[in-house]
């Protein structure tokens, strides 16, 4: 059976700081983001193309935009 948490418990856990990487310029927590993208293969095929960025408020239009 899952352990109940308390609403402080929650609220303790997100605004804690512990293993988040956080930007010294924009002063935001930087999160790992899975962006797929279309390559096209030699064999004129479409696949998948899967990239991990790290993103945060400084770039974070650049990468929904698809710039990055």
């Amino acid at each position: 059976m899952a352990k109940g948490r308390s609403f402080n418990a929650k609220l303790a856990h997100d605004l804690s700081t512990e293993g988040k990487v956080i930007c010294p310029t924009c002063n935001t927590e930087v999160k790992k983001v899975k962006l797929i993208r279309s390559n096209k293969s030699k064999a004129d095929t479409w696949t998948p193309k899967y990239d991990f960025v790290s993103m945060c408020k400084c770039n974070e239009k650049d990468v929904l935009e698809g710039k990055i």
